[in-house]
């Protein structure tokens, strides 16, 4: 039962360039992605989700109330993976769903607000769905910073091979733009605060890069087992092949510098992805300290790589969701047959990898998505577009 292949039969995301594939691609043509100045700190630049409603997404939700931004985010995305996936209510019941989330930073007591108790669980959302949808079989809300819908994607593919489910939706959803998280961000040093442009802000592998820019946004996908699929009918997107994750131990904040565990992780997954046509999908936040230890684990993992992309650079850092975000990029890339180059890549810190300066025309039999986050929490996840 563990051998069974897992496929991507839908995606759903809600994401500063856009919410459907068509404008999501249109909004890379573009030099930049749409940041602005916060307005809570002119000096820290944001890539917002504009004129986000989650009404016009799921229609009426009862407990919208509960949720924080970003879980409406994600509750959004997951209505439009369902919807893209064609399922109905008798494939949804014994479906999984795997999260990737983070904290409330705004979470506090409150008179006015008798559950505000809810305000401080991640899973909340969890709960609002499994009603709003119907999904009621294996779960797990995952709280592992910034590689979190990376390693709840990987765990839906672990449950479907394994045959604990045959649906499963997986992804996260995250916003970081209230003035607690700005300051918190700013507070840890990792903010790009001596930008003069917002839209270049945040220039992953750039020799001149200072940190990243916040985004916000949320991308839920359907997974199935390649027999449900096909029983169906279903389009298929991709198939995930590979997944994996490790811990380094040696920092709170930042990555171990040797980054041995992450290259753990990265060769894990290429074992059973392989290298052939490989495009990556780094983590490239454009700090200092990350973007060079993860060009060292680049060099030392796939130098054999036909590019290098770093969608931070077009929508910001989206935090717990950036993984499953960064991925619903790359499929609407790869299924297009072109890679948008990493905004504000003037003077790249490494001149022996294929970072993406100009537009790669590439159709990648592989896609290697890699999310680094604080704490040292590393993970993987091998997907093939279908073919």
């Amino acid at each position: 039962m563990d051998n069974r292949r897992v496929v991507v039969t839908g995606s759903g995301f809600v994401l500063p360039l856009g919410s459907s594939r068509e404008d999501v691609f249109s909004a890379l043509q573009e030099p930049h992605g749409p940041f602005l100045r916060s307005s809570t700190d002119s000096q820290v630049a944001i890539c917002p989700v504009s004129d986000f409603d989650l009404k016009s997404h799921v229609g009426r939700c009862k407990n919208a109330r509960y949720l924080t931004r970003g879980q409406q985010l994600c509750l959004a995305a997951a209505v439009r993976a369902v919807d893209d996936a064609g399922l109905g209510p008798d494939d949804l019941a014994e479906a999984g769903l795997f999260l990737g989330l983070g904290p409330n930073l705004q979470a506090r007591p409150r008179e006015d607000k008798a559950l505000w108790l809810l305000d401080y669980l991640p899973n909340t959302v969890t709960a609002v769905m499994a009603e709003m949808l119907g999904v009621h079989g294996e779960n797990l809300t995952i709280l592992t910073a910034c590689a979190a819908s990376t390693q709840a994607l990987g765990q839906a593919f672990r449950a479907v091979k394994a045959g604990l489910a045959d649906v499963a939706l997986a992804g996260g959803g995250d916003s970081r733009l209230s003035p607690e998280a700005v300051r918190a961000y700013k507070q840890a040093g990792v903010l790009a605060t001596d930008f003069k442009r917002p839209e270049l802000a945040c220039r992953p592998f750039d020799q001149g890069r200072s940190g990243f820019a916040i985004g916000e946004g949320g991308a839920v996908f359907t997974l199935e087992c390649l027999e449900h699929a096909q029983a169906r009918g279903a389009g298929i997107l991709a198939e995930i092949v590979s997944a994996s994750s490790s811990l380094d131990g040696g920092s709170l904040t930042g990555p171990d510098t040797t980054g041995q565990a992450a290259c753990t992780a990265v060769r894990r997954c290429l074992k059973d992805l392989g290298d052939e046509n490989l495009c990556v999908v780094a983590h490239g936040t454009g700090t200092v300290l990350n973007d060079e230890v993860e060009g060292e684990i680049l060099a030392r993992t796939v130098p054999q790589a036909m590019g290098i992309a770093a969608f931070k650079s077009r929508i910001g850092h989206l935090a717990a969701a950036c993984g499953c975000a960064e991925l619903a990029l790359g499929l609407v890339c790869a299924g297009q047959g072109s890679f948008p180059p990493i905004a504000g890549l003037e003077n790249p810190c490494r001149d022996d990898l294929p970072l993406l300066r100009a537009p790669l025309r590439l159709r990648p039999r592989n896609l290697l998505v890699q999310s680094f986050g604080f704490g040292g929490q590393n993970a993987c996840l091998g997907v093939r577009p279908w073919i």
